[in-house]
């Protein structure tokens, strides 16, 4: 009989174990493989697995976007200055600021008349065709006490209307309890400084009130109101425009009516506008219309 005994049954058999390190190997192997797959073709593999699950592991970075363009500046402007804006100037051509009457002879006559001196009409003088003037006179009656007054007063100019000078001559005038010329004679100075629009003779109507005498000249313009040394009460007023200098000559020529159009006359404009005319009301015409309903 065959021996039974568990010494003498089979004994299974045994696998042969692998070793960690094996595995480790392994791993570390399978771990290159993966990341030199994933990382490779610039990480085109992770970012498609990552997508595949859901994640976003790159995401894109979100450039703003190129600044505007500046417009391009415009090229600076060029001009040149002609020669004689920078040569030094020639003292032989040299000019000078120079007056001109703002208004004409007809209209300074139709102002005086307006202000109460009856002067006449615009009009050729008996000596001399080419001149034209307007005058006023007046001569009072020698009083007792008082010597004889009287008014002169002469604008005078050419055919075209342009004013040479203005002149008056009082003699004896009338003067109040200061010394002071007489308000009705005083306004005949007062249109003769206002209508030209020359505002640089301050001192001129002041003196001549106070019956002082005065001199003033300013851009071809002159204004003297002098007392006769001979004859007491005899006063002379003059305001004329003389180009009396080199350099007004020469404004005065390049500036006449030969070269350029005669500028309008302010005041025939204003003679010309049309009155303005009122607005009726809406029953101004009511009595008319009823009277016309009446039987």
């Amino acid at each position: 009989m065959p021996d039974s005994s568990p010494a003498s049954a089979k004994q299974p058999v045994k696998r042969p174990r692998i070793p960690v390190a094996f595995w480790l190997l392994l791993t570390m192997s399978l771990s290159l493989v993966m990341g030199t797959v994933l990382l490779s073709n610039d990480m085109k593999h992770l970012k498609a697995v990552g997508h595949y699950f859901g994640f976003d592991l790159f995401p894109e970075e979100v450039k703003p976007p190129p600044p505007k363009a500046l417009p391009r500046p415009m090229p600076p402007a060029t001009f040149k200055l002609p020669l004689h804006a920078v040569e030094a100037p020639v003292v032989q051509a040299a000019s000078s600021f120079l007056r001109t009457w703002r208004i004409s002879g007809p209209a300074m006559c139709a102002a005086l008349r307006d202000a109460g001196i009856q002067t006449g009409d615009w009009a050729a003088t008996s000596f001399n065709a080419d001149t034209y003037e307007c005058f006023f006179e007046h001569s009072g009656k020698r009083e007792k006490d008082q010597l004889p007054n009287s008014v002169f007063v002469i604008v005078r100019g050419d055919a075209a209307g342009t004013i040479n000078n203005m002149r008056v001559k009082i003699i004896n005038p009338q003067t109040d309890q200061n010394g002071q010329l007489d308000p009705g004679i005083l306004r005949i100075f007062e249109i003769m400084l206002q209508q030209p629009q020359w505002l640089d003779f301050h001192e001129a109507l002041s003196a001549i009130k106070n019956l002082r005498d005065v001199k003033e000249d300013g851009f071809g313009a002159s204004i003297s109101f002098t007392h006769e040394g001979l004859n007491a009460g005899h006063y002379n007023f003059t305001l004329s425009l003389d180009a009396t200098s080199g350099p007004q000559k020469r404004t005065r020529s390049y500036f006449s009516d030969r070269r350029w159009l005669r500028a309008p006359d302010p005041m025939l404009e204003i003679e010309r506008e049309p009155p303005e005319s009122k607005p009726e009301s809406p029953g101004a015409e009511a009595p008319a219309a009823s009277q016309e309903q009446q039987p």
